[in-house]
């Protein structure tokens, strides 16, 4: 199905940083993305359900949970969407086991917004 000339692409930001989520939230959307957001691991499967993004942003670590563990649901549910991880500490292991579950790439905190609209760009062109 071909989108609409006046298209928004759809992003979720997934962060229990709600300083890192509502900075997303605004770059991405003045950039004419529209977003969406979820604090938790629980939050986000609500979000990816029946929903079809076309970006997904997951911070690595997720309070209780890890952003690892959203990537393997979404993994499992067969969602096409372009990952990337948002990370505070890289880990080579870590990063290595998201690119092996499908992650089109990393965003390291802090995160400047020129930096995620390039790679947001980048993604969505994939």
């Amino acid at each position: 199905m071909e989108k609409s000339k006046d298209y928004k692409p759809l992003i979720l930001i997934i962060d229990d940083e709600e300083s890192i989520r509502y900075s997303f939230e605004i770059f991405l959307t003045e950039a004419g993305y529209e977003a969406i957001t979820a604090g938790s691991y629980e939050e986000a499967l609500a979000r990816i359900s029946g929903i079809d993004f076309d970006l997904i942003f997951i911070d690595i670590i997720l309070g209780g949970r890890s952003g690892i563990d959203v990537l393997r649901e979404i993994s499992r549910r067969n969602i096409l969407a372009p990952i990337i991880m948002i990370t505070g500490d890289p880990d080579a292991a870590t990063a290595q086991e998201a690119f092996t579950l499908g992650a089109y790439g990393h965003i390291s905190k802090p995160i400047s917004q020129e930096k995620l609209l390039r790679l947001t760009k980048s993604a969505l062109r994939r």
